[in-house]
């Protein structure tokens, strides 16, 4: 009976010690004076802004030694329960909570967007419920809800009565332009930037840039080298910053309209032919008099190739513009819904000038020491017309069936392992260097032996071209993998969603394009992962595949706020959409698998 009594006092106790912060006593009788607690709106001021017609910035500058709880955000419009259109929090930092285990939090400021259905009117009051504690006490404040009335994107705030976040960005890069802080986003894009020039995506930039490097004769030296691969480098950063504004303001996929099979196929068709000059079959050469006027105007200004290198940064952006994924989805989501179009597109530039660093490296060093005359001059050239090969293959298989790539590609290695000497009758006397050249000639040829089968088998993986094979061979209990079902339009979309909500059904949504890198990653690493279909299973599954990009398309990536694929939405069992927890970009069989049961929980996941 005394121990029981002893536990309720506690209880009592440790409850009334948020009562006794809000009225301003402090907790100094319990905790002593170093730990007195702060009255909530000190501990947590909160102040929100209108900065569009349509959205709102909701800010919290928590109190050193205080945080929030990331997933106690709620927001509603009073009067109007159906105004917030949508809303996505920033990452937070997950700890062992001592009242409620592990939890997701802010002990920074935090800046949550919410975007409105429509315009807001001269004046409307933001009702915001949120809960928090004090790290050194490990006392929690009961939930708090006040009430903020904004007009002329003027803000007044008030603790008052209650109800959760940002525009769909991309998790830190999204939080990152939110914060404003100019310096702070432009380090963050950079390195984001850096992280993605070491993806396969940025490989084929490289023999383009050794091309022009290597066209220079004896012109070229170090500093040629590093000028030219600078104004490459800038030429495409540019190009991808504008294009990048253009698309957040406009709300048009201008990057998926570049990865049409036309333009892919004439950008390919423009890379074989530059192979063939390389091979010695033609020389491309422009008409007699206009060379004779741009070698005047080299010979005055030494900078007639630097234009050159302008065009062909310009269109390289095509090329890396499928790969950026989270970060041109972040910028994309802050233009659309701040209409920053300079900020947006500034964090882009610099995103990609880190996506060049590496080739202003490899520029310079190869204006340094690549060799200027003489047999290894033909070599390497025929070694450029191979990479402009590939390149111009790596382009066309975006729209090509896979089977057709794989076959592609095996020509092509069977046509370098000739080149290399792999069919050449080897002397005795012949040198280390010779017979290593017929060995990676006769390696190339069984490999694309290895592509020749995998394609009449109907296989697509260039590194994997005997998985349909091996495939084959695994019993058919065991061939899990989730199957999607085809959506094509947004009336399509929405009666399915309607349908799983009426059956107490949650429905998770993919975006997917053959043009997309990441989606291809999606689809053949994660979704036919056995845990990925278990945790699938009993879910509405719907492919919405935007690879033609048509108007119904459009409309339906516009009305749910989705820039460019890949991304994975999903749907709880009352037909709405878990945001915060929306997949933008590519994410391994375990990551997939946290983030679909952090969003229908896992009673549903």
């Amino acid at each position: 009976m005394i121990r029981q009594l002893a536990l309720c006092a506690l209880a009592l106790l440790l409850a009334s010690a948020p009562v006794a912060a809000q009225q301003g006593g402090g907790l100094s009788g319990l905790f002593g004076d170093d730990d007195e607690l702060l009255p909530p709106e000190e501990a947590f001021p909160f102040s929100a802004e209108l900065v569009a017609e349509d959205v709102i910035v909701a800010r919290w500058d928590t109190a050193t030694g205080y945080y929030l709880y990331r997933d106690r955000f709620d927001f509603a419009v009073a009067g109007d329960d159906n105004a917030i259109k949508g809303f996505e929090l920033p990452e937070g930092r997950v700890i062992d909570d001592p009242n409620f285990g592990r939890m997701e939090i802010y002990e920074d400021p935090v800046e949550i967007y919410l975007r409105l259905e429509r315009p807001a009117g001269e004046s409307l009051t933001l009702q915001a419920d949120y809960q928090g504690c004090n790290k050194p006490t490990g006392v929690c404040y009961p939930p708090l809800s006040s009430e903020f009335s904004l007009a002329g994107g003027v803000s007044e705030a008030g603790l008052g009565g209650g109800s959760g976040g940002a525009p769909p960005g991309s998790g830190t890069l999204g939080a990152l332009l939110a914060g404003g802080n100019v310096w702070l986003i432009l380090g963050g894009f950079f390195a984001a930037g850096l992280l993605l020039a070491f993806t396969a995506c940025m490989y084929p930039l490289i023999p383009i840039l050794s091309g022009l490097i290597a066209g220079e004769g004896a012109r070229r030296s170090g500093w040629r080298g590093f000028w030219l691969s600078l104004v490459f480098i800038e030429a495409t950063a540019v190009t991808y910053a504008v294009a990048g504004a253009l698309a957040g303001v406009s709300g048009a996929a201008i990057q998926a309209d570049l990865q049409s099979p036309w333009v892919l196929g004439a950008f390919a068709a423009l890379f074989v032919a530059l192979a063939l000059a390389m091979f010695g079959l033609y020389d491309i050469r422009v008409p007699t008099a206009l060379q004779t006027r741009l070698d005047a105007a080299s010979r005055r200004q030494r900078g007639g190739s630097l234009a050159g290198a302008a065009v062909m940064g310009v269109l390289s952006a095509l090329i890396i513009g499928a790969c950026s994924g989270p970060a041109l989805i972040a910028a994309l989501a802050f233009i659309s819904n701040t209409g920053d179009a300079a900020l947006g597109g500034l964090a882009l530039f610099a995103m990609g000038n880190g996506m060049g660093l590496p080739l202003l490296v490899v520029g310079t060093a190869l204006g340094r020491w690549l060799p200027r005359s003489g047999p290894w001059m033909v070599r390497i050239k025929q070694l450029f017309g191979v990479l402009f090969l590939a390149v111009a293959l790596w382009l066309v298989e975006r729209f090509l069936p896979g089977p057709v790539t794989l076959a592609l590609w095996a020509v092509l290695l069977t046509g370098v392992a000739v080149w290399l000497g792999a069919l050449d009758r080897t002397r005795r006397q012949a040198g280390l260097l010779v017979r290593g050249r017929q060995v990676a000639g006769l390696l190339l040829v069984g490999w694309s032996l290895a592509l020749l089968l995998g394609a009449a088998a109907g296989g697509s993986r260039f590194w994997q071209p005997l998985h349909p094979l091996t495939r084959a061979a695994v019993p058919e209990e065991q061939q899990t993998a989730a199957a999607f079902r085809d959506v094509d339009s947004l009336a399509e979309l929405r009666a399915a969603i309607d349908q799983a909500a009426a059956r107490g059904q949650p429905t998770v949504v993919d975006f997917y394009a053959d043009w997309c890198v990441y989606c291809v990653q999606l689809e053949e690493q994660t979704f036919p992962d056995p845990a990925v279909a278990e945790v699938l299973a009993g879910k509405q599954l719907l492919r919405v595949d935007v690879t033609d990009m048509t108007d119904r398309h459009r409309e339906l990536l516009q009305e749910l706020d989705v820039f460019l694929p890949p991304a994975v939405l999903f749907f709880g069992p009352d037909g709405r959409e878990r945001r915060e927890q929306r997949v933008v970009g590519f994410l391994p069989p375990r990551a997939f698998i946290e983030r679909t049961r952090a969003a229908l929980g896992r009673g549903e996941a």
